[in-house]
């Protein structure tokens, strides 16, 4: 018994150890939620970057996926004018326009009726790559059927084009083919495609055209 009259252990927790308990609470609640806003920005992060690749790879699948199966076949514009089967536009309104093959077709007789091959324009409109489509080759309407946004955020896009003697070009036709007469290819052998983005930085990638 105290000198109240009371058990020892019945005593009840005095003020220093109060504040020493408080104070040790809110270490821990800091700690706890400094570890908790770190977990969350870095899952943010990860799922940002992984969004991000995986646009980057949808990218390359579509670009690899229309000039790999890159055909010779010229096609007609809206006013009847005779476009080549692989175009670059030189007046800035699409980076290259070609004519592919491989156009899935599972419902061929349903109208209206549509061929398997495929009329594409790339495009790069403000910082944004566009992908476009037509749904019927000739006559071309002046507006695509389709347009799709690819890849944003770009700083600046270059293409160079590889000609038969493996010497590359930054215009196709090469400034240097010679005369209107001389057998130049319709398609480049390959073309080169170099990005320059906000987060990745330089990015690089070439495909091949059908031999």
């Amino acid at each position: 018994m105290t000198a109240r009259g009371l058990p020892r252990y019945s005593r009840g927790f005095t003020l220093i150890e109060l504040l020493v308990a408080m104070f040790l609470l809110a270490i821990l609640g800091t700690a706890g939620f400094t570890m908790l806003t770190q977990i969350s920005a870095t899952r943010e992060a990860i799922e940002e970057q992984a969004t991000r690749l995986a646009q980057l790879q949808r990218t390359f699948y579509w670009l690899s996926e229309d000039i790999t199966q890159a055909i010779d076949r010229p096609v007609r514009s809206s006013v009847d004018e005779p476009l080549p089967a692989f175009q670059v536009n030189l007046a800035g309104g699409s980076l290259f326009d070609l004519t592919r093959a491989g156009w899935a077709n599972p419902i061929a007789n349903v109208l209206p009726p549509r061929s398997d091959l495929q009329r594409v324009s790339w495009s790069f409109e403000g910082d944004t790559l566009l992908r476009s489509y037509w749904y019927h080759l000739d006559p071309l309407d002046e507006a695509p059927s389709r347009t799709r946004q690819l890849l944003d955020r770009i700083k600046d896009l270059n293409l160079r084009y590889l000609n038969a003697e493996g010497s590359w070009s930054d215009t196709w036709p090469p400034a240097n083919s010679g005369s209107l007469d001389e057998d130049v290819p319709v398609l480049p052998r390959a073309i080169e495609l170099e990005f320059e983005l906000e987060d990745l930085g330089r990015v690089r990638r070439v495909f091949a055209f059908p031999s």
